[in-house]
């Protein structure tokens, strides 16, 4: 996903692979060179099937730096806008897609998890903003109304 994204989101904004590398030179990831963004971005593959080049958190942190975007979506897709509506047999995928977003933003334990253990480590002066955030979306969801 992070090779996908990071293709879309750099040719959105008109930068070719060694602007992108040069960038994240600047901000200190001098490994992050022509080269390596086209294996990451290409996805490809050695002799034996796996992928030459991952994407470490540090590498992630300065291609959402470089690119300005928050590193959330560089993980996972953005949510379509309410003006371009998905297909129907695409509405699953972005409840699935939201769901993510939610827990990579620490906003939202995934279905499963214990919430006591996904809050142990929120900072004391997040934790009230959190669970208001969870209430919200909660009563959101059990009044029907799209999340948000």
């Amino acid at each position: 996903m992070v090779a996908e994204r990071v293709r879309e989101v750099r040719k959105k904004q008109g930068l070719t692979a060694a602007q992108l590398a040069q960038h994240c030179a600047e901000r200190g990831s001098p490994e992050l060179t022509t080269q390596a963004l086209s294996n990451i971005e290409s996805g490809r593959r050695d002799k034996d099937g796996r992928r030459r080049r991952f994407v470490t958190v540090d590498e992630l942190m300065t291609l959402a730096l470089v690119l300005e975007v928050a590193p959330v979506y560089l993980l996972i897709p953005p949510l379509p806008s309410p003006e371009q509506p998905l297909p129907d047999d695409a509405a699953e995928l972005s409840t699935v897609t939201h769901v993510w977003q939610e827990f990579i933003k620490g906003e939202r334990p995934l279905p499963g998890m214990d919430p006591q253990r996904f809050l142990s480590e929120v900072p004391r002066e997040e934790f009230t903003r959190l669970l208001h955030r969870m209430a919200e979306v909660n009563e959101a969801g059990q009044a029907g109304e799209p999340r948000g």
